[in-house]
Order: C-alpha cells, then sequence, then structure tokens
C-alpha cells in the first residue's frame, strides 16, 4: 500500500495498492512533473520501519513552475525485506502553489 494524501487539484494522490498501484502511481507522477534533485537528510530506522527526512526540487509540467518541498517517507517492511506500506508527508502548500 501506497498513501500520498495531496490536495484534490494534484493528480497523484490517494492510496495505491500492490505493484500495479505503485506502477500506476510512478506514471502519474511522470506525466505530472519533471523530478529535480532529490536530497534526503535525515534516517530513522529500525527491524522493520524506516522513516527518512528530505527535501524535493521538481517542475510541473503543466505550469511550467518550480517547487522546494520538504517531505518525510514512512516504509514499513515484512520479514523478507519487501516493503509493506509507504506513507509520503509532504509540504503541500508548496507544492499546491505550483500547480495552480
Amino acid at each position: 500500500m501506497l498513501e500520498n494524501y495531496l490536495p484534490e487539484h494534484l493528480p497523484f494522490g490517494g492510496r495505491y495498492q500492490g505493484v500495479s498501484g505503485f506502477l500506476l502511481y510512478m506514471t502519474e507522477i511522470a506525466e505530472a512533473i519533471e523530478m529535480g534533485p532529490l536530497n534526503m537528510d535525515e534516517w530513522v530506522a529500525d527491524a522493520r520501519t524506516v522513516a527518512v527526512r528530505g527535501e524535493e526540487q521538481s517542475l510541473v509540467r503543466a505550469t511550467g513552475r518550480k517547487y522546494n518541498m520538504r517531505f518525510v517517507h514512512w516504509l514499513t517492511f515484512d520479514n523478507d525485506g519487501r516493503i509493506t506500506h509507504m506513507r509520503k508527508f509532504n509540504d503541500t502548500d508548496e507544492m499546491g502553489k505550483a500547480f495552480d
């Protein structure tokens, strides 16, 4: 499960299930934005969870506007090391302004 709750006018928010959902999510992102540098500056982990904090700099294809956005990604893994859940927390205000 991948969760990325965003304002309604952003095209890739919501819940995505399984590999097909992840591929759909990645397709929607690639269509909407041109990813720039993705800098991760803090990692916290235990046996089955990783949280990473960082900053994304990307360009919204439809508007031509760039944004710098802080984020936290929270990942949970099963006993075999596969990701079972990813929750994205984003500075939606900064991203949203670039889509307006």
